[in-house]
């Protein structure tokens, strides 16, 4: 870039994989005339409108990935490319440079498929230091799932698991978070956590040892796990956590499990079974456990004092 004399801006490609947006460079003291004075020498090349890259570096797609990053702040690689990326095992063959953007926008964006999203979360972006903006892994496979199909969306599982990133808890509070009937990705992580057992009583477990920790933290009384009661059409259920000589139980809930119609409806019918036999059914959501356990758990506590005074 024999055009450029500024250290801070050569600083700045090498960071970014050869690439940087007009107004980066602008910034850096280069003016927009001089910016395509540079594109017609050759020392610059358009990736994206008003994103350059210096032919220093050879276009690959480190390069278009970056370029489509510096595009527009939105954007986000995403899919089979940012599986890729994430080295995602047993997905098939793809050399796309697919991105997602927010539902609505119209955006000029050359090579790439553009996939629109109603619901993009900040936790589900991560921006690296070279300027790449990725889904993060959890919000990748959910995208991916049925593209992969059911087979490499276990072993997937299994892989970001065994790796450490994200619990199952984790993966399936994106699948309740972003799915519906008509979303994409919902139905094969549905079938994929449904099927292994091991993996749904993985995620009950993960709630509940935060909640009982945080009936620690507050002082209550040791509870006992997986109380069994004995309803009086015969039916056998367990309550998560129940002080039986205060008639008390607490249920922990993910909706991914009691999501639905039938799943509520069987939820309320044992509770109202059980309030028939003098027991306080309390529900603590993930949601809770997420932004609002300590609350929740305080309300258990004060219902506990309330019977003891009552007793």
């Amino acid at each position: 870039m024999s055009g450029v004399r500024v250290p801070e801006l050569h600083t700045y490609f090498a960071r970014h994989n050869g690439v940087a947006g007009l107004r980066t460079m602008i910034e850096h003291g280069v003016s927009r005339s001089a910016v395509y004075r540079m594109v017609d020498r050759g020392e610059l090349i358009v990736l994206q409108p008003a994103v350059f890259q210096s032919t220093l570096w050879p276009t690959g797609e480190m390069q278009r990935m970056t370029a489509a990053s510096v595009r527009d702040p939105e954007i986000a690689i995403g899919f089979a490319t940012a599986a890729r990326i994430w080295k995602l095992r047993s997905m098939p063959k793809d050399d796309l440079l697919h991105v997602v953007i927010p539902h609505g926008r119209s955006l000029l964006l050359t090579g790439a498929v553009v996939h629109r999203s109603r619901r993009i979360d900040p936790v589900d972006i991560v921006e690296r230091d070279d300027g790449i903006r990725l889904t993060s892994p959890t919000r990748t496979l959910f995208d991916i799932a049925d593209f992969a199909g059911d087979r490499a969306v276990t072993s997937i599982l299994e892989q970001l698991i065994n790796d450490g990133r994200g619990t199952m808890a984790t993966h399936a509070s994106t699948a309740s978070r972003l799915g519906h009937s008509r979303r994409h990705g919902t139905a094969t992580m549905v079938r994929v956590i449904a099927s292994r057992p091991a993996w749904s009583s993985a995620l009950q477990s993960d709630l509940e040892a935060r909640v009982l920790a945080e009936f620690r933290r507050q002082g209550l009384p040791p509870p006992e796990i997986q109380h069994r009661v004995l309803l009086r059409g015969g039916e056998r259920i367990r309550f998560d956590f129940a002080w039986p000589h205060l008639m008390i139980a607490v249920e922990v809930d993910h909706p991914f499990w009691h999501a639905g119609e039938i799943a509520s409806h069987a939820d309320k019918q044992r509770d109202r079974m059980a309030t028939a036999q003098g027991w306080r059914v309390c529900r603590i959501t993930s949601l809770d456990v997420a932004g609002g356990l300590a609350d929740a758990v305080a309300d258990v506590a004060a219902t506990i004092a309330l019977a003891r005074r009552w007793a």
